[in-house]
């Protein structure tokens, strides 16, 4: 009995062990960045920059990140380097801890050098750097900042029997003073400060628009919202609130975008605008009555934060404003922080066929950049920054005819050249004799590594020396771009593309066939907010998408759909089913209708059915043919509460999910989808409302992959894999014990 009761602790303590490792994999979360007072503490590992290993004889680690566009520099800052160097040598040169290793760490900061650390042999050392005021000052025209490390372990070269190594750990960090300033209002650099680019302090934007919104305003808050997608790339994070759901926390804290007439923005009033709010009207010299405006001013509520203000004295001008602010070309007065638009002209595919394209090939000498000289051991980037106008799209013709030379003292077999177009790789080069002389070598540019607006064409060279002497000086080791290189873009208008099929494994398309997003129009109910900001996240993502030169996204209240919007549009239908009239009349043509009077989805003739409480929060994407228009589409986004409307606009968001996609129904269920294809048969459950039914969690069937639903069920806050884990553990305790009573049993019959 001893030996059956000691069985049952061990495998007591293994099970303990096992279900804390588990839980404590699935919880675990990264660290906050540090802010105290004034003063921020910056972690590498905050900035995705895990322990860093750097081999000799050579190596460079190159950092990005940003910091808030509103914050001035204080003295003081400093970089505190957690380092390990291992020197590997012969005995007789044994190197001990402590002891100058002979190699040296430098220390780049936004392109200006600020120390050469002597390296240490030993275990996370720590090696505190100054930074001066003047080195943060960031050379990159998104307004990140770069860090460059260097390391030099010449000695490896000479030695075979000595190789250095070293660790920068992750817990290095920088310490940087500083002060909130107001922030830099001018239009012509947007997206900043609205949006800046990598920030490690992020700071919400929340999209404005009155209690009761026009059709016409709501229209230009999702062509903010999609404008905003393409100039920040999809990254910034926005939420759109009304004016009465804008609390005094987001006011304090956020950068704000008010969408609006003048009339119908009355929080404003008082508020220190270029053109400020006058009674019920914006005035401004020379406006008419139906003109937009465009305003970036500080925030009256915080001197850190910025007000963009999209509006005009009419819903017309609302709507210019709107478009004009989608160009990413904005002509402003004054002080560059106004704009009055007069008139906007949508790009049509015929128009944009007799506009004058921008010209197609131009030198690096025309984009004002001379010649670009990288020298020293190492590895070392320079970059050409050109721009793709909006509106217009390259082909696979695309190339550079990069025109360069060399230094001839280098080892070719460690010296080469890698060319990435907007983080994508897209060409190497190993440098050898012959390259060494002006020569010319052609780069293909795929179409898909191009985006409207800015681009930027990376060089990063890593150049080795011949023999130590070669490296004793370092300008014989040099690499030159010259002005005489030509980019090579065969521009055309952005027309529209043929339908994609009804799958939802296409998902953007066809909503970004029409470049300009004029195919689109989102149908929304008329006291919703929380639908609202829903379809505001989908209008930044199809933002993202389009390349039209001017984005027109349409929007229609429910029940106030005209046969213009039915015929001719692909609609994108958010909110609760109960409440839309214009789901109601879909009912029998939706891949799985709804229950009379209820939010849930009915999804018949299926293998295997799933009961769900009423007050459960599920989300359903399903896509259509319209019965109105066999050759337009129609996705309806809709949940059996707000949140499950949220969780079925977020599949259509997030990048992992929006993977998954597929037939023309998905149950979304938190992180966990379950889709299905009524056309062929291919399914996974029929979804039914019972108040008084325990609920339970949908397995992934079918097309889904099975496969996939260990990794959805664990991430979020979805944590029904913890019973089963827990329960599974309790099973093999029971078997321990079973297995040890019959293992004694044996040896009492054998004795």
């Amino acid at each position: 009995m001893n030996k059956m009761a000691r069985s049952f602790f061990h495998a007591l303590v293994l099970a303990s062990l096992l279900s804390s490792l588990v839980v404590t994999w699935g919880s675990a979360a990264p660290a906050a960045q540090a802010v105290s007072g004034d003063q921020a503490v910056v972690r590498f590992d905050e900035l995705g920059q895990t322990d860093t290993l750097l081999r000799g004889p050579y190596g460079t680690e190159n950092i990005r990140f940003g910091l808030p566009a509103n914050w001035s520099f204080d003295k003081g800052a400093s970089l505190d380097m957690i380092v390990t160097t291992n020197v590997i040598t012969n005995a007789s040169q044994t190197i001990t801890e402590g002891q100058f290793t002979g190699a040296t760490l430098s220390v780049t900061m936004d392109q200006q050098p600020v120390a050469t650390i002597p390296l240490q042999a030993g275990s996370n050392v720590t090696y505190n750097v100054p930074i001066p005021e003047t080195a943060l000052s960031t050379p990159l025209s998104d307004g990140r900042h770069e860090l460059v490390l260097f390391l030099d372990a010449g000695d490896d070269c000479t030695d075979t029997t000595h190789q250095t190594s070293v660790v920068i750990s992750g817990a290095s960090f920088f310490t940087i003073p500083h002060s909130e300033t107001e922030p830099a209002v001018d239009l012509t650099m947007l997206p900043r400060p609205i949006f800046q680019r990598g920030s490690i302090f992020p700071v919400n934007v929340v999209e404005v628009v009155p209690d009761a919104p026009t059709a016409d305003e709501m229209q230009a808050a999702m062509t903010v919202a999609s404008s905003f997608g393409r100039m920040s790339g999809g990254e910034m994070p926005i939420n759109l609130v009304t004016m009465s759901g804008l609390t005094p926390e987001m006011r304090t804290e956020s950068q704000l975008v008010f969408v609006g007439k003048s009339s119908n923005l009355s929080l404003l009033q008082g508020a220190t605008l270029p053109s400020p709010l006058q009674g019920k009207t914006f005035e401004a010299s020379g406006m008419q009555a139906d003109d937009g405006m465009l305003q970036l001013a500080v925030s009256p509520w915080n001197t850190g934060r910025a007000v963009l203000v999209v509006g005009g004295n009419s819903d017309a001008g609302v709507v210019k404003a709107a478009q004009a602010l989608s160009t990413t070309n904005i002509q402003t007065v004054g002080d560059h922080n106004l704009a009055l638009i007069a008139d906007v002209m949508p790009s049509t595919a015929t128009g944009q066929q007799n506009a004058r394209l921008p010209q197609e090939m131009s030198t690096f000498g025309d984009l004002g950049y001379d010649t670009l000289t990288l020298n020293g051991v190492g590895r070392s980037e320079t970059y050409v920054r050109f721009t793709v106008p909006p509106g217009f799209v390259t082909n696979e013709d695309a190339y550079v005819d990069l025109t360069f030379n060399h230094s001839g003292l280098l080892d070719f077999n460690r010296s080469g050249l890698t060319v990435f177009m907007n983080g994508k790789l897209i060409s190497s080069l190993l440098l050898s004799e012959q390259t060494a002389t002006t020569n010319t070598q052609r780069i293909k540019i795929p179409a898909s590594s191009l985006t409207p607006n800015t681009n930027e064409l990376r060089f990063q060279v890593d150049l080795a020396p011949l023999s130590q002497c070669s490296f004793l000086d370092t300008s014989n080791l040099w690499f030159s771009i010259l002005p005489e290189s030509v980019i090579n873009l065969p521009l055309s208008p952005a027309t529209a593309a043929a339908a994609a099929p009804r799958d939802m494994g296409s998902y953007p398309y066809p909503f970004t066939g029409e470049p300009t997003l004029s195919n689109v129009s989102f149908v929304l109910s008329g006291n919703d907010p929380a639908g609202w900001n829903t379809a505001a996240q989908i209008a930044l993502q199809l933002g993202r998408s389009a390349t039209g030169a001017i984005f027109s996204p349409g929007v229609a209240f429910d029940g106030e759909v005209s046969d213009d919007v039915r015929n001719n549009k692909n609609l994108i239908i958010v909110g609760l089913p109960a409440k839309m009239k214009i789901l109601n009349e879909l009912n029998q043509s939706l891949p799985a209708p709804f229950d009379q009077g209820t939010n849930v989805a009915v999804l018949k003739g299926q293998q295997v059915s799933y009961r769900f409480p009423a007050d459960a929060s599920l989300g359903f994407l399903q896509m259509l043919q319209s019965p109105w228009n066999p050759n337009t589409v129609i996705l309806s986004v809709t949940g059996t509460t707000a949140d499950g409307v949220s969780q079925a606009g977020n599949a259509l968001i997030n990048p992992v999910l929006r993977s998954r996609l597929k037939g023309n129904f998905v149950l979304v269920n938190g992180q966990s989808l379950s889709v299905a294809d009524t056309r062929t048969g291919l399914g996974m459950a029929s979804v039914s409302a019972d108040g008084n039914a325990p609920a339970q969690i949908p397995v992934t069937s079918g097309e889904t992959n099975s496969t996939e639903a260990p990794a959805s069920v664990l991430t979020g806050n979805n944590v029904g894999w913890i019973p089963m884990v827990i329960g599974g553990l309790l099973i093999a305790i029971v078997i321990v014990i079973i297995i040890a009573a019959l293992t004694r049993r044996r040896v009492v019959l054998h004795q």
